[in-house]
């Protein structure tokens, strides 16, 4: 063979390495299209989230310009006049919205009594104490749960949980209302379980097993184990799944339509009949509306006390795992 010659790679256009340089300009070129794709993803998110919080506001101030914050948001009266078209005439209607948050935070209390607990212990026995094969058989059954239509939920709520509740109430000495908030928060609270167990199990299956492995040989018995590794470990990642069930609680609006009612009471007995803030922004957009009236924007108003709302339970959380992470580290 001549010296002289350069090897030539396999497709005999390029010598070796003269094809690994244009491999690695090829993935530089391709990095940065990645990268620019997820630039311009994460600011799409961003953009949608700014236009979505934007339309609520300029809506929530055009109700502001002719009801008073004061009145909508510590008033105790929500009795908005039915939307009317242009032209005809109407009563200026109550828009003291505490009733309605009174009534989201019941239900949603309730719903999360129920949920939190169950779902923190079936994801422990899940990623803890079952065995791979029950895990495998077990857990597609409960997220089916998550896959079932609210309406269903909803009939389920009025046909076998309301007069079971009734009767039992009778049995006690007590009156239960065939719709009440705890109907609600009963059946929103079994929607709720399996977004938290889902995302539960698989924060605390995601615990490095050294940190296990490590508790166990140091004589820790599997409860201590994960009272005091494993559950610490997936803090944030449990704090997410309760928020994603409160979240998904706070903006419920069929199980609490066919369960809870449309009665706006001020109230914080279980057994009485509730509204949310979901069911009022749909009961005031149904129909034949003037868009400009303000019993409709009412519910612009309701829905930015919602981002509210979603964005203080966020602060909150964030706040709780900054404190937890520096007193485990």
């Amino acid at each position: 063979m001549d010296a002289t010659k350069v090897p030539m790679s396999p497709q005999g256009m390029l010598p070796p390495g003269g094809m690994r340089r244009s491999n690695r300009l090829s993935m530089a070129r391709f990095d940065r299209w990645i990268t620019r794709l997820l630039l311009i993803s994460t600011s799409l998110s961003i953009l949608v989230t700014a236009l979505i919080v934007l339309s609520v506001l300029s809506e929530s101030i055009r109700f502001f310009s002719e009801v008073s914050p004061l009145e909508f948001f510590f008033g105790t009266d929500w009795a908005p006049h039915t939307a009317i078209r242009a032209g005809q005439a109407g009563g200026p209607g109550s828009f003291g919205a505490v009733p309605v948050f009174v009534g989201t935070v019941l239900i949603t209390f309730i719903a999360m009594a129920v949920a939190t607990p169950l779902g923190l212990y079936s994801a422990i026995y899940l990623s803890v104490y079952a065995t791979p094969r029950f895990r495998r058989a077990a857990k597609p059954v409960l997220e089916i749960l998550a896959g079932v239509p609210t309406v269903v939920y909803g009939y389920f709520a009025i046909l076998t949980v309301a007069p079971l509740l009734r009767a039992t109430g009778d049995v006690f000495g007590l009156s239960i209302a065939s719709e009440s908030a705890l109907t609600a928060g009963l059946v929103m609270g079994i929607m709720i379980t399996p977004f938290i167990m889902s995302l539960s199990e698989d924060v605390m299956s995601a615990v490095p097993k050294s940190l296990v492995f490590g508790s166990l040989a140091m004589g820790a018995t599997q409860s201590e184990t994960v009272r005091l590794v494993v559950i610490p470990a997936a803090l944030p990642g449990i704090i997410s799944a309760v928020l994603l069930g409160i979240s998904r609680g706070i903006g419920e609006t069929m199980i609490v339509v066919m369960a809870a009612g449309l009665a706006a009471n001020l109230t914080a007995n279980p057994l009485e009949a509730v509204t949310t803030a979901t069911v009022q922004i749909v009961t005031l957009l149904v129909g034949d509306h003037e868009f400009a009236s303000a019993t409709t924007m009412s519910a612009f108003a309701l829905g930015f006390a919602l981002v509210i709302m979603t964005l203080m339970l966020n602060v909150v959380a964030l706040v709780i795992v900054k404190r937890y992470r520096e007193r485990y580290v």
